[in-house]
């Protein structure tokens, strides 16, 4: 959805609940009239917009220019088989911090370029390799080391954590 589009709902909706809201005392953000309902509508539009990001489900099921998008018939070959260390990114196009994690992801990636191997897999498409692998929430990443798993991580982590797996699992 356009950024344009998600502000003017949100100022839109914002300010319907300012001009109908019963906030006589004027200390309601929201409430308290049209212009400051419209005004935090905006905003909370605009966070709408970066949470879900930019540019949208589709763009999270394609390869990034560091990290490979891959099948689970590609695993064997691309993860089990590799001769550097792998990092498996399990998401899904639905899940929001799926969004958030993937550039950082890819910005890692560029990073330990040459010494860590990244690919993603969709679980919706792969759900034998998320059994396989016991992810039961996403985004979770699976480090591998000589084809076997070497840690796992559920959930987003801050960077500077990530930075630091990586740094162990590059040794």
């Amino acid at each position: 959805m356009n950024l344009l589009w998600v502000v003017a709902i949100g100022g839109g909706i914002g300010a319907t609940l300012g001009y109908f809201g019963k906030c006589s005392s004027g200390a309601c953000p929201l409430t308290a009239n049209w212009q400051r309902g419209a005004i935090l509508g905006a905003l909370l539009g605009v966070l709408f917009y970066l949470t879900l990001g930019q540019k949208g489900s589709a763009a999270l099921d394609e390869s990034t220019p560091n990290v490979t998008r891959i099948t689970e018939a590609q695993f064997p070959e691309q993860v089990e088989q590799a001769t550097l260390p792998v990092v498996v990114d399990f998401y899904a196009t639905w899940c929001g911090p799926c969004k958030i994690l993937s550039p950082r992801l890819d910005k890692l990636a560029g990073e330990f370029s040459g010494r860590i191997k990244f690919v993603k897999v969709n679980v919706d498409e792969a759900q034998r390799l998320a059994n396989r692998f016991q992810v039961s929430a996403i985004p979770a990443l699976v480090l591998f080391k000589n084809g076997k798993v070497e840690n796992q991580v559920t959930g987003l982590l801050a960077e500077d954590e990530l930075k630091m797996r990586l740094q162990s699992l590059a040794k």
